[in-house]
């Protein structure tokens, strides 16, 4: 396969982070729900020690895509904006915050897991840090940064095209749950949603391989 050919799957990078990031999500089991009592977390750990951490791993490599996909989506708002990009910067350097955030997230997870099933048992006060501490990065931190995301790529799909309309109003919309502090966590199920479907849409609208190469 060429390289041009390469170029064209890159948006579909988009759809292998959906896919992983869920069935990693899914593979844990239901986690405790933040603060939740200490006995739960380290029940969580030492139960499904050998699931956690398969699908943790899981969703840290769905984070790789996540960049790829984050680039492809980079190159279309900043053909359509054009200029310095600063909206397109905004979207992308959100987006970096957002990947960033959830690996560590994921990654806070993972270590009590591999804690738990190395001793058998984790203290409880350690496993409310890094349960706490994953629930808050993901829910919090990462969704804050998925506002940036969102609120960018709506403001140049409205404005210049650069997408879809309605993807557009939707990412419009989705900022604006994630500024409204009881249900921004949502947002954490509707991302994938939204990066699948914003996936689906960059690679249709790309020109057929044979366009590009009579073009060239």
């Amino acid at each position: 396969m060429d390289g041009s050919r390469w170029e064209r799957l890159a948006p579909l990078t988009g759809v292998a982070f959906a896919v992983l990031a869920v069935v990693g999500n899914l593979l844990q089991g239901t986690p405790p729900d933040f603060v939740d009592d200490p006995q739960k977390i380290v029940a969580f750990y030492t139960d499904n020690p050998d699931a956690i951490a398969l699908g943790m791993n899981m969703a840290l490599i769905s984070l790789v895509f996540l960049v790829w996909f984050l680039g492809s989506l980079r190159r279309t708002l900043l053909a359509a904006e054009g200029g310095d990009g600063r909206l397109t910067a905004v979207a992308f350097g959100g987006g970096l915050i957002v990947t960033a955030m959830l690996m560590a997230g994921f990654a806070f997870n993972a270590l009590g897991a591999l804690r738990a099933d190395e001793d058998g048992t984790i203290a409880p006060e350690v496993a409310v840090v890094l349960q706490d501490g994953s629930s808050i990065l993901q829910g919090l931190a990462a969704t804050m940064a998925m506002v940036a995301l969102f609120a960018a790529t709506a403001i140049v799909t409205i404005r210049f095209r650069a997408l879809p309309t309605w993807l557009g109003w939707a990412s419009v919309l989705l900022a604006v749950i994630g500024l409204i502090g009881p249900i921004s966590w949502t947002l954490l199920l509707v991302f994938p949603l939204w990066v699948l479907a914003t996936s689906i849409v960059l690679y249709q609208r790309q020109p057929a391989p044979a366009t590009v190469d009579a073009a060239t």
